[in-house]
């Protein structure tokens, strides 16, 4: 970092608030009801800004109701476009709903650090979805104390230094490699005159055989003349227990939060509020208040993933849009066209999108699985079709051509070739690939027998006892079920 940049960070005052976020991220939160804030890979200096859709009036219209010829006019949008605008996730809502204990706690520790210049630290845990980003960036846009802060996901680093680049880079200031990052990051922290807070998202992603990294960024923030909050945010609800007592000793324990999933009453309150927010108060909700509260009770009951709520709302939308066209459609066929009806949201919509989300049971379980297991999956299914087109005369079915099994070998050879295919992770070792088809058959997902038919597929594999492993393996489930699992897997889609 240039000395002259360095030092004008240090000395002039933050006339006013900045904050950093992400803005390409899978996952965007829009779990309070409150600021919709996208995460992603990539760390961006610009302001929060509401989102939820406003209809402009156009200030230069004529007392007789003609726009200048100049100026565009601005289409209204209907109430149920909009409503659909509001539930989308990265759509911030217009307050804030719930959530009175954690944003307290929130609002302390910001007035305690932060806000008089001070250093401290803070650890936010809870399930995907219960509003933890975006709570905290809510609560910081109203501060009235400004500070800088700096919001970095830690998903893309590769290497748990590279977050000491990543927050020198939001802060427009540069190190290269770990150390000088480092080090530019440690003069920052004591001679800036001016307090700024850090939010590292994701923080677990961090943790490496040793967290000397998370250790260190603790330790700054603990430090008595830091001038650097920390704030760090995962699902993991034991993150503190793996290296708290560490901290302890070094006497810089961060203050603990978590959230916990959103109650029934919560969830329909800011799906409610959402509503309310374009509806104006004028006629009824699109969404039945009935409708509503079954979404709310089947999402508390299984996640309270607020985003998932967010999510089966606008899809019950366009199934009621699907089903309002056609009536529409076929009343004008009848009665020569009569002025078309709002579409409304009802139970049955909800109940049907409900249903497919969620999927069957065996549905759930292979959803579940996690990549390594999904790409035993995609060798079985590929070696399974290359069986069936090989021994379709024979045969007949592809179901019976893989009736036996495949090879565990075979399939241990294919799954190599996929992850190669894939460029994304080295193949896990043998012994690690049969504890994966032990966890799956432990699932209920696949069956693995003794082989009939001796060495099928390819060479033998051993196991870690020594012995030869001349087993097959065929699925407990049926394979168009896990065609579609695997098919959600964006990463998974070309080897299917």
């Amino acid at each position: 970092m240039p000395t002259a940049s360095r030092k004008a960070f240090a000395e002039a005052p933050i006339s006013r608030q900045q904050h950093i976020h992400s803005n390409t991220a899978t996952e965007t939160v829009a779990e309070t009801g409150s600021v919709g804030a996208a995460k992603s890979k990539s760390c961006l200096v610009t302001s929060i800004k509401s989102s939820f859709p406003v209809t402009k009036s156009n200030s230069n219209t004529k007392e007789n109701g003609t726009a200048p010829s100049n100026t565009k006019k601005t289409k209204t949008l209907t109430p149920f476009v909009a409503a659909k605008n509001i539930l989308h996730r990265s759509t911030a809502a217009p307050q804030i709903i719930g959530r009175e204990t954690e944003q307290a706690a929130i609002k302390q520790f910001l007035e305690t650090t932060v806000e008089k210049g001070r250093g401290g630290s803070m650890y936010i845990s809870g399930n995907p979805g219960t509003g933890k980003t975006a709570c905290l960036q809510a609560l910081i846009k109203q501060s009235s104390a400004g500070f800088k802060s700096v919001l970095v996901n830690c998903v893309p680093l590769t290497r748990p230094g590279q977050v000491y680049a990543a927050i020198l880079d939001s802060m427009e200031a540069k190190g290269s490699g770990a150390d000088q990052a480092l080090a530019e990051l440690e003069k920052i922290v004591f001679k800036s005159k001016a307090a700024f807070l850090v939010i590292l998202d994701e923080v677990d992603s961090l943790l490496g055989s040793r967290q000397e990294v998370l250790y260190r960024l603790f330790e700054l923030a603990a430090h008595p003349d830091s001038r650097m909050a920390l704030v760090g945010i995962a699902n993991a609800l034991d993150l503190t227990d793996r290296f708290l007592p560490r901290l302890q000793a070094r006497n810089c324990v961060p203050v603990l939060l978590n959230f916990n999933p959103y109650q029934v009453k919560d969830i329909v309150a800011i799906l409610q509020s959402r509503l309310d927010s374009v509806s104006k108060g004028e006629g009824e909700s699109v969404i039945q208040k009935a409708a509503l509260e079954l979404c709310a009770r089947k999402v508390a009951a299984t996640s309270g993933d607020l985003r998932k709520a967010l999510d089966v709302c606008r899809q019950a939308m366009e199934a009621a849009e699907i089903d309002c066209k056609r009536k529409t459609a076929s009343k004008d066929k009848e009665n020569g066209g009569d002025a078309p009806q709002a579409p409304k949201v009802s139970i049955m919509h909800i109940a049907k999108v409900l249903t497919k989300l969620n999927g069957s049971p065996i549905a759930q379980k292979l959803d579940a699985l996690n990549f390594q297991q999904k790409l035993v999956l995609c060798a079985y299914v590929s070696l399974a079709g290359i069986t069936a087109a090989s021994s379709a005369p024979a045969t007949g079915t592809k179901r019976q051509a893989t009736a036996g099994g495949i090879a565990v070998s075979g399939l241990y050879t294919e799954y190599g070739t996929i992850c190669t295919r894939l460029n994304m992770l080295a193949p896990v070792t043998r012994s690690e690939f049969l504890d994966l088809i032990s966890m799956m058959e432990t699932q209920g997902v696949v069956v693995v027998e003794a082989s009939k038919s001796g060495r099928r597929g390819g060479r033998r594999i051993v196991s870690t006892t020594g012995a030869a492993d001349d087993r097959t393996m065929r699925l407990a489930v049926d394979e168009a079920e896990v065609r579609r699992s695997l098919t959600k897997t964006a990463a998974l889609t070309p080897i299917l």
